[in-house]
């Protein structure tokens, strides 16, 4: 009887798998699509300041809308939403070759992005609903696996694209992709996940999280995008702190709000969630300026692009021992502080590398380390997560978990970006000073996160 249980989740696993992978994907791979193209755009159009933006903005919108989703799939259900964002972020790329304008092409970046924050939330929340947390981590190698190789060819396909083809087709490729993963999720996963359930909406905190992102996003950018209001810069940065904490006080006494925030009052999900926001922000801050470090040391691209392969290879490499060793187990300990300990010292040594020069084995010894950290605490945290949270909340509490990780990477940049600008020409040490404080963290807050048996039910199997 067993072994026919174990055969039908198997079966359901896989469906879920192929159900949601192309929509990863997508996903993955939009994020770094178009960095490589960004200079060329920026010459098509004639504005090098606005092109940067064509990125961000994406990630903006991105992030902006992954509790939103959360929250509308405990409502509505898990297929309907994510066929939406799969439709959002087909048609966004559709009206992106269609535009002849940067500031047009920024409006249809942001259509995309909307998009684009349900495909990583709600496959996520679909994993979460069919495969019990004790055995959701034999796949999160495959996962990780997906996201790493689509990290990796979203630079190497948009450099293709724009140096061989009219720059359309950086946007034109994905509108055959996004159709077939519409009927793919479609077909694989009727009958699977959650499907929805009556609750009080939450409009006025929709509504509210959407301003206070505008206005960040206004705030932080006035000079390139409202110049005209550069002198009252100030003004509008007050305005988005006043709706940040409107949105704070509204949220919290909301019975189902779209960010439920009191779910982190409880001691492992906001650690969980803490080491997520920590080691993403390590993880992107290696990926932008570790490439800048060993290129003034005269490195070609080709010879930083190898050197980063080890640093991605190790996260998955990590992600792939936690998480058959986490199953096994069913407890996520040791890896919260295995992986802080790896990341805490992975850091330290690329730290007192700096000042000795980046190169030869104890530079590969570093990222092998980090990236081990990394991908030991991916697993760890987010199978614990997963595991506190309640079935009626796991959309939105999946989606405040990546909100709070891809925030916190944010952040985490835009710090070291700071102390870039401020000592352009002797800014490695400060930003892997920082990197390290970042890893000793995780380091801490991974031998005092508390750890949960793993429940070997589905939350909202569904069929």
């Amino acid at each position: 009887m067993s072994e026919t249980i174990q055969a039908h989740q198997s079966r359901r696993a896989h469906r879920v798998f192929a159900g949601v992978a192309l929509a990863i994907m997508l996903g993955a791979l939009e994020i770094t699509l178009l960095m490589p193209a960004i200079s060329r755009l920026g010459q098509i159009f004639e504005s090098p300041a606005l092109a940067p933006l064509l990125v961000s903005s994406y990630l903006f919108a991105m992030t902006l809308t992954m509790p939103v989703y959360g929250r509308l799939s405990d409502r509505f259900g898990r297929t309907p939403c994510l066929a939406a964002a799969l439709g959002l972020f087909t048609l966004g790329s559709l009206a992106s070759a269609l535009t002849d304008s940067l500031p047009l092409l920024l409006a249809t970046r942001l259509l995309t992005g909307l998009g684009g924050g349900g495909l990583i939330a709600l496959s996520f929340a679909v994993i979460a609903d069919v495969i019990p947390p004790r055995q959701v981590g034999r796949y999160q190698g495959l996962i990780s696996t997906l996201f790493a190789v689509s990290s990796v060819a979203g630079p190497l396909l948009g450099a293709f694209l724009v140096a061989r083809f009219d720059w359309r087709w950086l946007f034109l490729f994905k509108l055959p992709l996004g159709l077939l993963a519409m009927a793919v999720s479609y077909w694989t996963l009727k009958g699977l996940g959650h499907k929805g359930a009556r609750s009080t909406p939450d409009n006025t905190g929709i509504v509210l999280l959407l301003l206070t992102g505008v206005a960040w996003g206004l705030s932080t950018n006035t000079a390139e995008l409202l110049p005209a209001l550069a002198p009252f810069q100030p003004l509008l940065m007050a305005v988005a702190a006043l709706l940040s904490l409107l949105l704070l006080v509204q949220q919290w006494h909301h019975p189902h709000p779209v960010l439920p925030l009191r779910l982190l009052g409880e001691r492992l999900l906001a650690m969980a969630v803490l080491l997520l926001a920590l080691s993403e922000a390590v993880r992107l801050g290696l990926l932008v300026y570790l490439p800048l470090a060993l290129e003034q040391q005269g490195l070609s691209p080709d010879d930083t692009s190898r050197i980063l392969l080890w640093f991605i290879l190790s996260v998955t490499t990590g992600t792939f021992i936690s998480g058959k060793r986490i199953a096994h187990a069913g407890y996520c300990r040791p890896f919260p502080w295995l992986g802080g300990l790896f990341l805490g010292l992975g850091c330290t040594l690329l730290w007192a590398l700096v000042t000795q020069g980046l190169n030869g084995g104890w530079l590969y010894g570093g990222l092998i380390s980090a990236g081990l950290g990394i991908g030991f605490l991916i697993v760890a945290c987010s199978i614990a997560v997963q595991n506190a949270l309640p079935s009626s909340q796991l959309g939105s509490g999946l989606a405040l978990m990546n909100f709070c990780r891809s925030l916190g990477g944010t952040l985490g940049v835009i710090w070291l970006g700071w102390q870039y600008q401020q000592q352009l020409f002797d800014w490695s040490a400060p930003v892997y000073l920082s990197l390290t404080g970042y890893g000793l963290i995780c380091l801490l807050l991974g031998f005092v996160m508390p750890d949960r048996e793993l429940g070997n039910q589905a939350k909202n199997p569904s069929e």
